[in-house]
């Protein structure tokens, strides 16, 4: 250690030596060896009234960094590595945690707040269609029955117009048939015309209700 601070304080030294020489050849002072100008030998330097140049003593004694081989190579091409994030401090932690959890008290919140505001709604949505029911509401009547379908074809009629005869098919059949005469226990004709017929019901519940058939040759 002894003999690298000597070597340091000869370099130290020998800069002051060459900052002082350099300033006396750039002002002007003379030269080291004699010329035109010169009567003497070389040119005497004084020391008594130069600075000595500030050196910093604990730069040089520092100690240096270590290499590290995988660092950045300035000789080769390519990205820096990724730092490495120093590890978390306890206090760091804490407070991340803490974070988290006031996180999710908030979002729970947010969620029973949601979930009672959705109850109400559905409250005061039953109590509105309750209040609007009817109170003791009769239940609908029953739907009206319907009247049989007439399974008999009109070919036509035979007679009088004021006394006509029907003509009529059911099946493989022919029927005759005036008005006011009742069919099968279910019709009554209650019209002859001339291109169709008009039925009627025996059955009272289907008072009032009829049904014409047109004059047809073929199947309805």
């Amino acid at each position: 250690m002894g003999s690298r601070k000597n070597e340091m304080m000869l370099g130290g030294l020998l800069i002051v030596l060459a900052v002082v020489l350099w300033h006396q050849l750039a002002g002007g002072g003379g030269s080291l060896s004699g010329g035109p100008g010169a009567r003497g030998g070389a040119t005497r330097i004084s020391l008594d009234d130069r600075e000595p140049f500030p050196v910093d003593w604990a730069a040089l004694t520092a100690a240096r960094p270590a290499y590290d081989p995988a660092g950045r190579n300035i000789f080769q091409f390519g990205a820096p590595p990724k730092p490495v994030p120093p590890p978390l401090t306890d206090a760091e932690k804490a407070a991340i945690e803490a974070a988290r959890l006031q996180a999710e008290r908030e979002r729970l919140e947010r969620e029973r707040a949601a979930a009672e505001a959705l109850a109400a709604a559905q409250a005061a949505q039953a109590q509105a269609a309750a209040s609007a029911a009817p109170v003791n509401a009769e239940p609908p009547p029953p739907p009206k029955p319907t009247p049989p379908r007439v399974t008999y074809r009109f070919i036509g009629y035979i007679g009088p117009p004021e006394r006509k005869l029907a003509v009529l098919q059911e099946g493989a059949d022919l029927v005759f048939g005036r008005q006011g005469d009742e069919l099968g226990g279910s019709f009554r004709i209650l019209e002859i015309g001339y291109e169709s017929i008009k039925f009627g019901y025996t059955d009272r519940q289907f008072k009032g209700e009829f049904e014409i058939v047109p004059m047809t040759s073929g199947g309805r």
